[in-house]
């Protein structure tokens, strides 16, 4: 198959739930030790578009497409309840795991 992007690409291998799932879990690490929004959100908009259109997700999520857009440009931060909602209706839900702190010197 050829892609004429590589967001194509990432967007249909999205379409497959351990892909999802992985991409998922790397993007909260990657937060969860560099507090970049928009790198998170570039990731939720791919999950999202891998499941159909922004619009569509919106109405069967219930959630604000206008929101979303703002997320995703930049505009807005998540906020955990946000964050939380989109992730369960992607089919997902958030765990954690124990840090292991660095011995100090």
């Amino acid at each position: 198959m050829t892609y004429k992007t590589i967001d194509d690409y990432i967007i249909q291998k999205l379409k497959d739930p351990e892909e999802a799932k992985e991409y998922l879990a790397a993007a909260l690490d990657d937060y969860s030790d560099d507090p970049d929004s928009n790198a998170l959100a570039l990731a939720l908009r791919n999950l999202i578009l891998a499941k159909g259109s922004i619009t569509t997700f919106a109405k069967e999520a219930k959630i604000n497409r206008q929101h979303l857009y703002k997320i995703f440009d930049g505009q807005s931060k998540p906020q955990i309840d946000t964050l939380n909602h989109i992730i369960r209706a992607l089919g997902f839900k958030m765990s954690f795991t124990i840090q292991r702190m660095k011995e100090a010197s």
